[in-house]
């Protein structure tokens, strides 16, 4: 029992330093404080948590836990927002687009302690991987996502690692005077109206959302199958773009992007598809041209 406890609390510090040193590396021009932690903190939750920095002097910590709250009896990840003063986290929730967003808020009502504290009713399914704004006595507040955390010999769990990731790049660029993210603007060359394709962007750059979209297609390009890892070994695992499919000149203002509404592509697909009519229907119909022109290529002797 003591050993898995030290797997547990090793193993969390170890997922809080891959988390943070990404973090380190890919957020400058926000105001994140990152320090890559060197110790984590027992709770009353039955686990552990680390704090990887904050949003600036006075503002909220980034923390990421390991313990049992959710209320299943493994324990699970969490990566999130912290800070005594609640109207701090409401400031940032109100900044976050659409699709961070808490889908629920929970407080003092929905908690209950045994030997440690926990959900009284454990997490459904469809509230991982998904904001919680959580508001406790004494104005303790918390904004994050609990990971469906699944019990792995992995050193990291890179699923997690990159949803916690996401999550905090994408609050951190919704902060005011956060440089405006632009690796992917160059996927949209067909368009003469620089003017819409920043605006469409602004709107539509939820890292986390992406991040989403590439795990639940297991970062296998829809429209020609190819998945970067087994193409390039380790330098391309966990490596794809996300594709939008609703066209840019049908977008409106204010409107919630859903996870159905984007497609992991490769990047040759990704530019091919801004290339088409800007259709819902633009992967179906590339992914039908590739495979008709695979099936009319003649075969080579091996």
């Amino acid at each position: 029992m003591r050993a898995k406890l030290r797997q547990d609390k090793a193993w969390l510090l170890a997922n809080a330093k891959a988390v943070a040193a990404k973090l380190k590396l890919l957020t400058e021009g926000t105001r994140l404080r990152i320090r890559i932690p060197t110790s984590a903190s027992a709770t009353d939750t039955d686990g552990w948590f680390a704090i990887l920095g904050d949003l600036g002097k006075g503002q909220a910590r980034l923390e990421i836990w390991l313990d049992s709250f959710s209320g299943y009896p493994e324990r699970k990840f969490y990566a999130g927002l912290y800070h005594p003063v609640t109207q701090k986290i409401a400031a940032v929730t109100k900044r976050v687009a659409q699709e961070l967003w808490p889908i629920r808020s929970m407080g003092a009502h929905d908690i209950t302690k045994d030997s440690y504290w926990h959900f009284t009713k454990r997490l459904r399914r469809s509230e991982f991987n998904a904001p919680i704004l959580e508001i406790y006595p004494k104005k303790h507040t918390y904004y994050g996502i609990y990971d469906p955390t699944r019990t792995t010999s992995a050193r990291l769990n890179s699923h997690f690692c990159n949803r916690a990731f996401a999550l905090f790049e994408d609050v951190a660029r919704a902060l005011p005077h956060a440089a405006a993210q632009d690796e992917r603007r160059e996927v949209y060359p067909q368009y003469e109206n620089r003017k819409r394709v920043i605006s469409h962007l602004k709107r539509d750059r939820s890292l986390y959302l992406a991040t989403e979209c590439k795990i639940r297609d297991n970062y296998k390009c829809q429209v020609c199958g190819l998945v970067f890892e087994e193409r390039y070994g380790k330098l391309g695992e966990e490596f794809a773009e996300a594709h939008h499919r609703v066209p840019l000149g049908k977008l409106r203002e204010n409107v919630k992007t859903r996870l159905e509404d984007l497609a992991t592509v490769c990047a040759n697909c990704h530019r091919m598809l801004h290339k088409m009519d800007g259709k819902r229907e633009d992967v179906t119909k590339l992914r039908g041209i590739v495979r008709k022109r695979r099936a009319a290529a003649p075969r080579r002797r091996t």
